[in-house]
């Protein structure tokens, strides 16, 4: 058992005049067992052995990330710019090319990009691993063990991710042994018209699968426009017939961008109904899906980081809170309310206070799961990207220091 004093934690919300709203806090200390906890007091007992002191730092949940890729990058390796292409298909062929040569120098880089990530404050990452007919599972096999190696500071999700086609990857039996593992739990799929050339086949493949060995689905969709919006449509339609609602996720939907308020009105009942999960990078150099209407519709949003400095793009800080931070820039979610929100498409939608502004974060009982940060509130947190933060995994400091 162990305390952690003069904890900075949000308590509520005040109107000082009108629309001017300041978040409230008080300074508590919380006692840590077993990495759950177990209470929080004004004050430490006077017996307390183990005593923290956190130094003023505000408590907020640890950060999700729900959509990483830790292989086949740069970023842990020699600097590389991208080098330009035209669309996803020609970005496979060049993958093609370098898979194999990577291989050796994939744990270096994959550690390397989760010391990043949980550095920042992410204590859970689901990892897209690719599982393709050039690397066959050797990716697999090699991101299997850097996560087992790091379980003492993240817990995790596999999604084996056909990144060169379902079908082509399917057709030598790849996908098949890979859920066969049982560290794997979602099967991701892409592009099912533009990259598999079949919507139908494709997403019959991968329902059947996902419902043959219990799996979720993870879908990347990067295709525009009608031709988007209908593989959306197609998506749900497959959802409520395999009865996989809540099982399923969108990473990308760029389409979802490209039409009115009012026909993503439409699709996002769709959406709701399907209990569908979308995963963005809130992108600056397309037109960023609308975040504030699809969670006006009761869509889970998540911010994510996907790739960080690979063949895709060379950007990417490997900073969710710097992700949200954009978002909120995106969307215009610059008053103390909408920032605070904010911060829950980072956390799987925990937050410190409620939309009335009721404190529902940290309870006893809770998982001890917290980044501490130098900041105010959790809106000075996204809007000024505070870097000085310390993280509790599992009731265990992993990383940074009180100062």
């Amino acid at each position: 058992m162990s305390w952690i004093k003069n904890v900075l934690l949000e308590v509520g919300r005040e109107e000082i005049s009108k629309n001017d709203i300041i978040t409230k806090t008080k300074k508590v200390s919380l006692c840590i067992e077993d990495g759950i906890i177990k209470e929080i007091a004004d004050d430490v007992p006077e017996n307390a052995e183990e005593v923290i002191d956190a130094k003023g730092y505000l408590a907020v949940p640890s950060l999700v990330d729900n959509h990483i890729h830790l292989d086949k990058g740069h970023y842990g390796g020699k600097w590389k710019a991208v080098v330009p292409m035209n669309n996803v298909a020609e970005r496979i062929v060049e993958e093609q090319g370098f898979l194999k040569d990577f291989l050796l120098e994939t744990p270096k880089k994959a550690q390397a990009l989760i010391d990043l990530i949980t550095s920042n404050g992410a204590t859970f990452l689901r990892v897209h691993v690719n599982v393709d007919p050039t690397i066959e599972l050797d990716n697999l096999n090699i991101i299997k063990e850097v996560l087992e190696n790091n379980k003492h500071k993240l817990d995790y999700e596999i999604v084996v991710f056909p990144q060169h086609g379902t079908l082509t990857t399917e057709y030598k039996g790849l996908l098949t042994k890979a859920l066969k593992d049982d560290k794997v739990t979602v099967i991701g799929a892409l592009d099912p018209a533009t990259i598999d050339y079949d919507i139908e086949k494709s997403l019959k493949t991968t329902f059947d699968l996902a419902k043959k060995y219990n799996k979720e689905i993870d879908i990347h969709l990067h295709d525009r426009g009608t031709l988007g919006i209908y593989e959306i449509n197609r998506i749900i339609d497959y959802i409520v017939s395999s009865n996989l609602q809540g099982k399923v996720q969108i990473s990308h939907g760029l389409a979802l961008g490209d039409i009115s308020n009012n026909e993503l009105d439409t699709i996002a009942k769709r959406l709701k109904e399907a209990k569908i999960t979308i995963n963005t990078t809130a992108p600056i150099d397309t037109k960023a899906l609308s975040i504030p209407i699809l969670q006006s519709h009761g869509i889970s949003v998540n911010v994510v980081n996907d790739n960080i400095n690979d063949h895709w793009s060379p950007f990417g800080t490997g900073d969710l809170i710097q992700r949200v931070s954009r978002a909120a820039e995106i969307f215009s979610m610059c008053d103390e309310v909408s920032l605070s929100e904010a911060l829950g498409l980072v956390t799987n939608g925990i937050t410190p206070l409620d939309k009335d502004g009721k404190q529902v974060w940290p309870k006893v009982g809770d998982k001890a799961n917290i980044l501490f940060v130098k900041a105010e509130s959790s809106a000075h947190l996204v809007a000024r990207v505070c870097p000085e933060r310390v993280i509790l995994f599992k009731g265990r400091f992993v990383s940074g220091e009180f100062r």
